[in-house]
C-alpha cells in the first residue's frame, strides 16, 4: 500500500469513529431547553454515576417517602391531597424513565442471544397487568407485587437477600457497571439525576411544588417553542419581569453555546470528509 493510499485508510478510519461518536453526541444535543424555576435552594454537586444511580434506585424504596418526609395524600384533604399524590408521582416517574432505558438495553441485548430473559417477560407482563387493572390495582396483591419488583439491578448487597453469595453479588456488580459505560443509559441518568435535584430544590415535606415559570425549546430543524405558566402572570411586576428577564438572558446564552458545539463538530466531520478524499 502506497502512503497515500496509507493516508486516506487512515483518514477514513478515523472519519468513522469521529462520525460514531458525534452519533452519539448528536442524540443528547439535537434540541436546546432552557427552563426557568425559583427555588429554596440550589445544590452545587457535581454528577456523579454511581451515586446518582443509588438515589434514583432508592425512589423505589417502600420507605422513601416517609424516610424524606414527603406528605402521605391519604392524610390530607383536598386539594392538598391531589398536589401531594403529583409530587410523589414525579418522584416515581424518575425511577420509571430509568428502568424503562434499561428494558430497552435488555430487548437490545436479546437480539444477540437465543435464550429469553426473564426480566423482559416480567417487565412485559407488568405493563399488560397495569393496562389491564388500570386504577384499580392493590398494592397487596401478591401477583402484582411480584411484577412490580424492579428489573433494575439494586446497588446495594442487601436490597437482595436471596443474592447471599459471592458469586452473585460480582455479577451485580459487573452489570451495574456496564450500565454506567452505556451511553444511552448514562444520558438517562443524568437526565433524571436533574430532575431530581429540581425536586429536592423545592420544600419537599409540603404539598407545594415549584413551578417552571418559563420554559423554551429550539430544534435543529428551526422551530422555537416557548411556554409560560400562568402563574407567572399573577406575579407582581417586578418579580415577573425579572424571571423573563432572567429566562430571555439564559435562552440567549445557551443557543450560543448549543449552535457553537454543533458548528464544532459540523467542523471535525468537514475537515476529515476533505481529508479522506485527498
Amino acid at each position: 500500500m502506497t502512503m497515500p493510499n496509507k493516508i486516506q485508510e487512515q483518514a477514513k478510519d478515523l472519519l468513522e469513529k469521529v462520525v460514531s461518536s458525534v452519533h452519539e453526541l448528536v442524540d443528547d444535543i439535537t434540541a436546546l431547553e432552557i427552563n426557568t424555576m425559583v427555588v429554596d435552594q440550589i445544590t452545587g454537586a457535581k454528577f456523579n454515576a454511581w451515586q446518582a444511580y443509588e438515589e434514583i434506585y432508592s425512589i423505589n424504596d417502600k420507605d422513601y417517602f416517609d424516610v424524606k418526609g414527603i406528605p402521605n395524600p391519604d392524610d390530607l384533604p383536598e386539594p392538598q391531597k391531589t398536589q401531594a399524590q403529583e409530587l410523589r408521582k414525579r418522584y416515581t416517574s424518575l425511577f420509571s424513565q430509568l428502568e424503562r432505558e434499561y428494558f430497552y438495553i435488555l430487548l437490545e441485548k436479546s437480539n444477540e442471544s437465543s435464550e429469553p430473559d426473564s426480566r423482559i417477560i416480567q417487565y412485559q407482563e407488568r405493563l399488560k397487568y397495569q393496562v389491564e387493572h388500570k386504577a384499580n390495582i392493590l398494592p397487596t396483591d401478591e401477583v402484582y407485587i411480584k411484577l412490580a419488583r424492579p428489573i433494575l439491578p439494586a446497588p446495594t448487597p442487601v436490597a437482595d437477600r436471596e443474592e447471599n453469595n459471592l458469586k452473585s453479588l460480582q455479577q451485580r456488580w459487573k452489570e451495574i457497571e456496564e450500565l454506567l459505560n452505556n451511553d444511552k443509559f448514562i444520558r438517562t441518568l443524568r437526565k433524571m439525576s436533574e430532575l431530581k435535584a429540581a425536586l429536592n430544590s423545592g420544600n419537599i415535606t409540603t404539598v407545594d411544588i415549584d413551578v417552571i415559570y418559563a420554559q423554551t425549546v429550539m430544534q435543529l430543524d428551526g422551530d422555537i417553542i416557548s411556554r409560560y405558566h400562568k402563574k407567572l402572570f399573577q406575579l407582581p411586576e417586578g418579580d415577573r419581569d425579572l424571571i423573563l428577564k432572567i429566562h430571555n438572558e439564559g435562552v440567549v446564552a445557551g443557543e450560543k453555546q448549543w449552535r457553537g458545539t454543533l458548528d464544532f463538530l459540523i467542523g471535525i466531520v468537514q475537515n476529515i470528509a476533505k481529508l479522506s478524499r485527498q
